[in-house]
């Protein structure tokens, strides 16, 4: 069976400059892995991917970021490149570019933490976004439960997109995390960092990041004002502009 969402139908009040160039960052550094080699890359996942060891030494703290932007393949990429789609601009548009940002890297930071408690003792480097991008989503999942996800299911001979409430797919996205993890069998994928990144997000946007939320400005009169100051009469209509409002 094939459950793959590809989009939401979900507008975002701004542009999300910040979360397509962090798309394209890890799009760049992708094709720059591609470029360089196996055994290469294999050195750059190694130098560059955040280590348990971190958090008991101290050292290589770098890698807490650059591990982020590093993919072990095109579908590793393609998976958080389109989960980042469907949620990021939201998230980002609610939080502002500046709050986004760091919101996304403590995402990454916690989860990294999370998957280092349950490293068994194995001291392998971890590469991916993935953390970064589960926190986008517990955040989504708190700001925007009822939002539309697009769906592409394939189960056998039936084919169909469906739209479906975002805390349900991203809420059957976390059962299956702890289902994995509960496995307790390596197969490669960093579950707990999954599960961490999640936790982080959905606690941070209800209360760590709940006072730096930016609320989205309309203008009138070429007046700046706050959306919830404007008369009743003069919302919802061109998006609050009007120049013969008086």
């Amino acid at each position: 069976m094939i459950f793959f969402p590809f989009a939401d139908e979900n507008p975002s009040a701004r542009t999300p400059y910040l979360t397509w160039s962090l798309i394209a960052v890890n799009v760049v550094v992708f094709l720059f892995q591609l470029s360089i080699g196996v055994q290469s890359n294999q050195a750059l996942v190694s130098e560059f991917g955040v280590r348990p060891s971190v958090f008991s030494d101290f050292e290589n703290l770098h890698t807490l970021v650059t591990s982020a932007f590093l993919h072990g393949g095109f579908m590793h990429l393609v998976s958080n490149m389109v989960v980042l789609y469907i949620y990021g601009d939201n998230v980002e548009s609610h939080l502002g570019r500046t709050n986004f940002l760091i919101f996304y890297a403590l995402g990454g930071i916690f989860a990294a933490y999370f998957q280092s408690i349950f490293s068994g003792g194995q001291n392998v480097p971890m590469i991916g976004a993935s953390g970064c991008i589960a926190a986008i989503m517990g955040a989504y999942f708190v700001l925007y439960p009822t939002a539309k996800v697009k769906v592409f299911v394939w189960f056998l001979i039936f084919v169909q997109i469906m739209r479906i409430p975002a805390n349900i797919v991203i809420g059957f996205w976390i059962i299956g995390q702890l289902i994995s993890a509960a496995g307790n069998s390596y197969d490669g994928v960093a579950y707990f960092a999954h599960i961490g990144g999640f936790v982080f997000g959905f606690v941070g946007i209800k209360y760590l990041f709940r006072k730096y939320v930016e609320k989205p400005k309309v203008y009138t009169d070429y007046e700046e004002v706050e959306d919830n100051d404007l008369p009743i009469s003069k919302k919802r209509k061109s998006q609050g502009l009007k120049r013969d409002d008086d």
